[in-house]
């Protein structure tokens, strides 16, 4: 016969089993996270004289993933598409290797700043930070 407290019990890891299944389903992989157009929205680490000239290329410049494919676009018209996988990921951080096509690869860095934004190391202690605009289909 079942008691009031193992009614609770059984109530209690109903719960917890529930909770961890939605823990579960809710996480997405790096690649998956990436998925959709992101826009530049500004960039770090600018002499103030070349400022405003920065931040309109960041502004002017878009990553659009789909699937395994990676569509770079920059403020000078050119745009270039190329199969990317996550080489390495380690907590927020990412590692890209975007094929060119030609037999040469290029790496990528980003950090996940939240689900939507992530800034793009583009060296010299400088940052891009893009903003999700449209979500994959």
């Amino acid at each position: 016969m079942a008691t009031m407290s193992d009614s609770k019990r059984a109530a209690g890891w109903l719960v917890v089993g529930l909770a961890m299944i939605s823990l579960v389903g809710c996480s997405k992989g790096p690649q998956e996270r990436l998925q959709g157009k992101w826009v530049g929205d500004s960039i770090n680490n600018i002499p103030p004289e070349q400022e405003a000239r920065a931040t309109g290329w960041a502004r002017h410049t878009s990553f659009l993933f789909e699937g395994n494919k990676m569509t770079v676009a920059l403020p000078a018209g050119e745009s270039r598409t190329g199969d990317y996988k996550v080489e390495r990921s380690s907590g927020n951080k990412v590692t890209l290797k975007i094929d060119r096509g030609n037999g040469e690869t290029d790496e990528a860095t980003l950090t996940m700043v939240n689900e939507n934004a992530f800034k793009w190391d583009i060296g010299n202690d400088r940052s891009v930070k893009f903003t999700r605009v449209a979500s994959a289909q």
